[in-house]
């Protein structure tokens, strides 16, 4: 290498590291020299070092490790592909296929490789993953957290992975206490819309079925209290119902039946999802009643369209393919080095189908 007097001293460094890499005499997963070996090598202060492992870093030459030092992240095979993690709640069913779907076209479209997790809404195996992910050597980071409505029990998990330099992107919903970019759905304004639309029906004795350890129940419970207070219409006494993870599968079946010998029964009933929508068209079957008939019934997320006996479900859409494919290219924007921290809000929409009944 031959040095120019006119070149800044942190370009000086990066073409050194480059070389090294690049001559393969530091093999892909190798440590670098210190920092302070390289100050003294290039006689230069450490934020020159700094500048020059961070530009590196975004470039995709270099990682660190918190406490054990800086590595190569360089492979001489140009077929090599870059690694971007993917984790979610769930992989399959309610609106999972077809968020992974876009992020795994719109990154293989690129050239990244997409590593898929999920943690079943259990923040320990959120927390085993975080912990796990620098044995895969990835750059970037689409989650959906786990249990969004509880404290982020796993934040230093996080915070230790950014120091990395490794970028996130947050789908569905975000951890209050973590500033990143994200793809989200307004979840407030779509069980605003569910509820108005039932109360334009006609109806009055509206229930609601939410679930409570993910922001996204959090927020569709929110929007159905205030648009049935904006509308004057009074929230029966246990006409809601609340429910978390470890029930999700019993609850809304369960709930339904109760609400069903209800001498003063709901005319309309708004459900957390469309999966727990089909549970309860189940229990009011089972009690000799019919939709829409007897009773409404409204879900969320356009995950379960055609529903037994005929039934196709109204509900809000969730744009499940068009979230992911943003997220997706978020973070190649992020990885580039086009943009920062960008964010989105997608506005709900209400998809009207046969299951409401107008009085």
């Amino acid at each position: 290498m031959t040095e120019d007097i006119n070149t800044p001293k942190y370009e000086l460094v990066k073409d050194y590291v480059k070389h090294l890499l690049k001559e393969n005499v530091i093999t892909y997963g190798g440590k670098l020299p210190s920092e302070h070996e390289l100050m003294e090598k290039f006689e230069v202060s450490r934020h020159t070092i700094r500048q020059a492992f961070g530009e590196l870093t975004s470039e995709g030459y270099i990682f660190k490790e918190q406490g054990k030092g800086t590595f190569s992240n360089y492979r001489r095979d140009a077929k090599y592909k870059q690694i971007v993690a993917v984790l979610t709640t769930y992989i399959a069913g309610f609106v999972f296929p077809g968020i992974i779907s876009g992020i795994e076209e719109t990154l293989s479209d690129e050239g990244y490789m997409m590593l898929l997790s999920n943690t079943n809404n259990i923040k320990e195996r959120e927390a085993q993953y975080l912990a796990s992910i620098s044995e895969h050597n990835v750059v970037g980071l689409i989650i959906e957290p786990t249990k969004s409505a509880r404290e982020n029990t796993n934040l230093k998990l996080l915070e230790d992975i950014r120091s990395r330099d490794i970028k996130f992107c947050f789908i569905n919903a975000c951890y209050d206490d973590f500033s990143s970019a994200y793809v989200l759905l307004d979840d407030y304004k779509g069980g605003y819309m569910a509820t108005e639309y039932l109360i334009q029906l006609g109806h009055r004795r509206i229930a609601g079925i939410f679930k409570t350890d993910d922001k996204q129940g959090i927020n569709r419970r929110a929007g159905f209290v205030a648009a049935m207070e904006k509308y004057g219409v009074p929230i029966q006494p246990g006409f809601i119902g609340e429910y978390e993870t470890f029930n999700m599968y019993d609850f809304p079946y369960m709930f339904a039946q109760s609400l069903l010998r209800k001498e003063d029964r709901p005319t309309a009933i708004f459900c957390y999802n469309d999966v727990y929508a089909l549970m309860v068209v189940q229990a009011i079957n089972d009690s000799g009643l019919r939709v829409p008939d007897d009773i409404s019934i409204i879900g969320y997320d356009d995950s379960t369209s055609i529903l037994q006996s005929g039934i196709k479900l109204t509900t809000i859409m969730h744009p499940k393919k068009e979230m992911g494919v943003q997220a997706a290219k978020y973070m190649i924007d992020m990885l580039e080095g086009r943009l920062e921290k960008p964010q989105i809000v997608y506005r709900p929409e209400l998809i009207v189908r046969n299951s409401c009944k107008n009085l």
